[in-house]
């Protein structure tokens, strides 16, 4: 992680300069707001976005995350000019300084909880490693994806880490090398979107999702997160004694005995995520 857990006791102090956030109920949402730069994101930028995140992680009450953006644009990736002359960013003094420099790819897989990205505009460069670090990605019909990085004598390296685990490497080393932009139908193909709807239907698609993913067990779906990520570091061996463990622990909580007892008396569960 990026942030302590005692870093959030602060959260409510932070004026967060260049994303909106908001808690309504189980869902948190993150909206980025550099509309002006197409939502660009900048180093401060990426770690409000880091220090958001890791809120969402610690905080038993958010269940499910929600990222939009500002302006007609997802997400245009890297300020170029910013990173390059850091001078240029804005100060947050009441943001907590990360323990580390953030990499925003990790800043989603210690999520480690569902994350929807709205995508009403395009997706570039960096950007992927926003809706590529999601769960799902429901976008417009209209929007464009693409990475125009060797276009500026410049390889996605990043990016390519998060696009490996969405599609082969062949096709993740075409969308690198040719730069070109993508419709949503092929990034749907790709595997980068998951549903693509109308501009006008966006947010109740967005919506009934949040609402699939808040009808099921927020602990077993958590732990279902936390094991896809130990996975990498067992062999083989190792991976199917350390999922029965988890299957164990899942089985033993509230949440379960809720489920069963619900599914008995065939009426919702209440879950207590625990």
């Amino acid at each position: 992680m990026f942030f302590q857990e005692s870093d959030l006791s602060k959260f409510s102090e932070v004026e967060f300069k260049l994303i909106k956030v908001n808690k309504s109920g189980n869902l948190f949402t993150i909206t980025l707001n550099r509309p002006e730069k197409r939502n660009a994101f900048t180093p401060i930028m990426l770690t409000e976005l880091a220090y958001a995140l890791a809120y969402a992680h610690y905080h038993s009450e958010v269940w499910c995350v929600l990222l939009k953006a500002e302006g007609p644009a997802f997400c245009a990736g890297m300020d170029l000019n910013v990173f390059q002359n850091p001078s240029l960013d804005i100060e947050n003094l009441k943001l907590p300084k990360p323990i580390k420099e953030v990499t925003i790819g990790d800043a989603f897989k210690y999520l480690e909880k569902p994350c929807i990205a709205q995508v009403e505009g395009s997706v570039f460069a960096g950007g992927f490693l926003l809706i590529g670090g999601c769960s799902f990605v429901v976008s417009v019909e209209d929007a464009q994806f693409g990475l125009p990085e060797v276009k500026r004598g410049i390889f996605p390296m990043q990016v390519m880490a998060t696009l490996l685990k969405i599609m082969p490497q062949r096709k993740a080393m075409e969308m690198a090398i040719l730069g070109k932009n993508y419709t949503a139908q092929e990034a749907f193909n790709l595997g980068i979107v998951t549903h693509i709807c109308s501009k006008e239907n966006i947010e109740n698609e967005a919506n009934q999702l949040v609402e699939s993913i808040l009808e099921n067990s927020p602990f077993a779906i958590r732990k279902g997160f936390e094991a896809i990520n130990q996975l990498n570091n067992l062999s083989e061996v190792e991976q199917h004694q350390y999922l029965l463990s988890v299957l164990q622990e899942i089985r033993q909580s509230e949440d379960a005995r809720e489920g069963i007892l619900a599914f008995k008396e065939k009426r919702k569960p209440v879950w207590k995520n625990k």
